[in-house]
């Protein structure tokens, strides 16, 4: 079942839990913490899940820490916690609209969606406190640094559409060092969208260019994907007619504009090949370089 960041309990929470409020019970503020939705209860596949808690304290530190306590160990029938079993709250913090949540090493395990459910679990908690604004997560008082974010606020998910499954992908990038012309690898952490395969998303990365100043694009202007599969371990790629266009004389700029895809593509565990062609069909060469055959 397709893991989805899409809240099941919107409709419960309505304009009182957008606005920050919480209502006020005998037993304390009734707040809700979300969990991670058991996939053979939940509906349509959504990952998370919003339970009722009553919770109380004098500062909103005091009040964060109690919520996360019972987010770290709730479980039930229908849901769970996000968090791995025995991870420990080292402190938090909140100052001018920031919650700083500051966890044990156990937290570090997560990657991938469940890095992001844990996170977004989190966020989504704390900021029903009218103190709290966005949240961010450390691990033994450092940031994760595969995430693509170090920040995270309710409208982050609120504004996400349903029908995204928020998956990352480590990929690494090849492009061309400005300084020595060569191809450089350039790990990245990459978001996949509902119906978008690995393969596609690393393509549409490289087309987009490098994160660092002291790399450049190496596919010419223009060149868009018209598929990508992968079969067998070859990933089948064809590229648009400007792809044949204006090839450059450089034999160097060939090989590295070639080689760019086929090893950014080959970084990912299920592609050992890639096999270019041009609208659909076989190309010989890309100026000096036979692409007639997968490349690896």
């Amino acid at each position: 079942m397709k893991d989805r960041l899409f809240l099941c309990a919107l409709l419960l929470l309505g304009s009182v839990w957008l606005s920050g409020c919480a209502a006020q019970t005998d037993e304390g503020t009734s707040y809700l913490i979300y969990c991670r939705a058991n996939p053979t209860y939940a509906s349509g596949g959504d990952a998370v899940c919003a339970v009722p808690v009553s919770a109380g304290g004098e500062t909103a530190e005091a009040v964060a820490g109690e919520l996360l306590h019972r987010l770290f160990s709730e479980e039930g029938e229908t849901y769970g916690s996000a968090v791995p079993a025995g991870t420990r709250l080292l402190e938090v913090r909140v100052e001018n609209g920031q919650a700083l949540v500051n966890v044990s090493e156990d937290y570090g395990t997560l990657s991938g969606i469940d890095l992001t459910v844990a996170d977004y679990c989190i966020a989504l908690t704390l900021c029903q406190l009218p103190e709290v604004d966005r949240v961010s997560v450390l691990v033994e008082g450092v940031p994760l640094p595969y995430r693509d974010s170090q920040s995270f606020s309710a409208s982050d998910v609120l504004l996400s559409h349903m029908d995204e499954e928020l998956r990352t992908l480590r990929a690494r990038l090849f492009f061309r060092n400005e300084e020595t012309g060569e191809l450089t690898g350039e790990l990245r952490t990459l978001r996949l969208y509902e119906g978008q395969t690995k393969a596609a998303a690393v393509l549409d990365a490289l087309l987009q260019g490098p994160e660092s100043e002291t790399l450049g694009a190496v596919i010419p202007a223009g060149v868009t994907v018209e598929s990508v599969r992968v079969d067998q371990g070859v990933c089948h790629v064809s590229l648009s007619a400007e792809f044949l266009e204006n090839i450059p004389e450089d034999v160097q700029i060939q090989e590295n504009v070639v080689y760019s895809i086929v090893r950014s593509l080959c970084s990912l565990s299920d592609v050992q090949a890639v096999q270019l062609t041009v609208g659909g069909e076989a190309v010989s060469r890309y100026g000096t370089v036979d692409v007639s055959v997968p490349l690896s």
